[in-house]
């Protein structure tokens, strides 16, 4: 186990204990707050005090140096590598090594979370210079070591956020008299096309020493500790571009000016193309109207025209109840008037209604209009048809339902003796196109299995819901597998158009027997994996998905012995071909090795373990596909 140096205080209670008794020097020591051990050339601890039991949760035990790892659960600082008990520090000691400050990583019965500590060794010699054992010194320095990580992790955090921070910045620090350029932003290297770096290190007084204005404003924003904007045209040095410039000075006490620099030359030139267009509301999207403060109607835009079917011709000199729906209680548009009598402006979704008797959904600002008196002299409203995304909203709650829908025909768990069966299954959007099952056929016989529709959203869950049926009805006619899939490719053909299809693959279990057989329309391959975890046979794609040819023959496999223990894993593509965010897929070896690592667990857990293993692989990228995964452990 690690050590220190020379610890005073050990060394204090050496020079003592030549004047007091043993049990003084072992008094002293026991009142240490670190850890002491001792042990003889033999690696049998003679000292072992209290601070040393507290700190490893177990004490003083008759074992020898290569029994240590396993009793005291002695890891490297990735908390998952044993440290082999004759590389510890104490046995490095034994044999004349002295070592400072090694991490090493503790975790048994008495600490289940695990705690770092800090351990010097060094070796004991007795009169004669001979070593006769070793003693080590140990510390508590989880805090110390969570803290460190912390700290760079929020570093790191502060750090890229800086970075990923989209408006130029540069980073200004106080030394001395002036300010120099210490940091820029990933924003700030694009905007001066790779140039900044080149200024790092300057004088701020030498670098706008044509610009006294922006030398006088970062002294002010330091100085007085309060944020300086201003807006500018400059030819920058780096890229020789004119540009109109938002620049913004904020004070970092005590020594720093961040300043941001937003590119505006474009709101500059559309604002000077803005006060060209006299015809701008005439273009815009959303209908316009005009009223005096009476409320009549002096203008409409062509959007206006567009949306209600009304002319302009028809609708001027008329008031704005024209559009009325009927819809809304009188207390409505009472409101409105009230609010916009009052000079505030009124939002809010309103129906209206169109001259053809139709009507929409409108999403409607009023803002009164006033003159330099105050007085109000027009009514401007501007309304966006929200015809359309109501109607999403509909397809929205539709599709939550069908979501419920397919929760509820998805049963996850099976009761057959002998046997564990569980599955997970997860959406890209609210409904799925993947499809499992599980269930017991009239003769005994268990049924899994798995499928894909082509596609996503409505369409495909549809289809899944299709083909389910089909296959529970068929399922009571045929217990051959080929046969099933033959009955249910021809339905899937009269349903499906020539784009879509699903890839299915079925497995027939005899639970007294213990063999199986299957047939692969086309699916990605299923594994076996024997009772080490090792994979003893895969189920590969026997035939062509379902729905392309109507008289297609699938074939089923030869009778295969399941063993004891084993578990069978059956995926769709959207586990397998899931990305990280370096474009890798996550792959069969992958989901090999997950199920392989959590074999002893339920088959619920192992489904679930796989789905958050490849959710974490993709990190924070969207998931792209369905996932399914279905887990049948056979048990002993």
């Amino acid at each position: 186990m690690p050590a220190r140096h020379h610890h005073p205080s050990l060394n204090a209670a050496a020079r003592m204990a030549q004047f007091h008794p043993q049990d003084t020097l072992e008094s002293i020591i026991n009142s240490l707050a670190e850890g002491v051990i001792i042990a003889d050339r033999t690696g049998k601890f003679i000292f072992f005090n209290q601070a040393a039991k507290d700190i490893l949760g177990i004490g003083s035990m008759d074992v020898t140096a290569p029994q240590w790892t396993a009793i005291y659960g002695c890891f490297y600082p990735d908390e998952k590598t044993p440290y082999p008990g004759e590389l510890l520090p104490l046995a490095r000691a034994m044999q004349g090594q002295v070592i400072h400050d090694e991490l090493i990583f503790i975790r048994n019965d008495a600490k289940p979370q695990g705690i770092f500590i800090s351990v010097s060794a060094s070796p004991l010699r007795n009169s004669a210079g001979e070593i006769s054992g070793g003693t080590v010194i140990l510390r508590d320095v989880s805090e110390n070591k969570r803290a460190m990580v912390q700290l760079r992790q929020s570093e790191e955090r502060l750090q890229a956020q800086f970075d990923g921070f989209p408006i130029p910045t540069y980073v200004w620090k106080k030394i001395g008299a002036d300010f120099y350029l210490i940091d820029f932003n990933q924003a700030a290297f694009a905007f001066t096309q790779n140039k900044v770096k080149s200024f790092v290190g300057k004088k701020l007084q030498d670098v706008y020493a044509d610009r006294p204005q922006i030398v006088r404003d970062v002294c002010r924003c330091h100085e007085e500790g309060q944020l300086v904007q201003m807006e500018m045209s400059y030819n920058l040095y780096t890229t020789g571009e004119f540009k109109d410039l938002e620049v913004t000075f904020v004070p970092v006490p005590p020594d720093l000016v961040l300043v941001h620099t937003k590119d505006i030359s474009d709101r500059k030139r559309a604002e000077q193309e803005l006060r060209k267009l006299s015809n701008a509301v005439e273009q815009t999207a959303d209908s316009v109207i005009i009223t005096d403060a009476k409320g009549t109607i002096i203008y409409v835009n062509p959007a206006f025209e567009k949306t209600t079917g009304y002319h302009r011709d028809e609708i001027i000199g008329k008031k704005p109840n024209v559009l009325k729906s009927g819809q809304h209680p009188k207390s409505f548009y009472d409101k409105l008037w009230k609010k916009v009598l009052s000079g505030q402006p009124f939002r809010a979704s309103i129906i209206n209604r169109k001259k053809d008797g139709s009507c929409y959904w409108a999403e409607q600002t009023i803002t009164p209009m006033k003159d330099e008196s105050g007085a109000i002299t027009n009514f401007v409203a501007v309304t966006k048809d929200m015809t359309d995304f109501k109607e999403r909203q509909e397809q929205e709650f539709q599709l939550r339902i069908a979501h419920e829908v397919q929760l509820h025909l998805n049963k996850k768990h099976i009761q057959v003796p002998g046997f564990d069966i569980a599955a997970v299954s997860h959406a890209m959007v609210h409904t799925s196109g993947d499809y499992f099952d599980f269930f017991t056929a009239p003769d005994g016989s268990i049924i899994i299995t798995v499928a894909d529709v082509a596609g996503h959203g409505i369409g495909a869950a549809l289809i899944m819901a299709s083909t389910r049926a089909y296959l529970r009805s068929f399922a009571q006619m045929y217990q051959d597998p080929a046969d099933l899939l033959n009955a249910l490719n021809k339905e899937l053909c009269r349903d499906l158009d020539t784009e879509r299809y699903v890839t299915l693959l079925l497995a027939r279990i005899d639970p007294q027997s213990r063999s199986m057989e299957y047939a692969n329309a086309g699916h990605i391959p299923s594994f076996m994996l024997n009772g080490s975890g090792e994979v003893y046979g895969t189920l590969p794609s026997t035939g062509i998905p379902l729905g392309w040819i109507a008289d297609y023959r699938f074939e089923k496999s030869a009778p295969i012995s399941l063993e004891p223990e084993s578990v069978l894993v059956f995926v769709t593509d959207g586990l397998t071909e899931a990305r990280a965010l370096d474009k890798k897929q996550f792959g069969f070896d992958r989901i090999l090795k997950e199920i392989k690592k959590h074999r002893d667990q339920s088959a619920q857990k192992i489904a679930d373990r796989l789905y958050e293993k490849v959710r974490l692989y993709s990190g924070k990228g969207m998931q792209e596909d369905d996932i399914t995964a279905v887990v049948c452990k056979i048990m002993n």
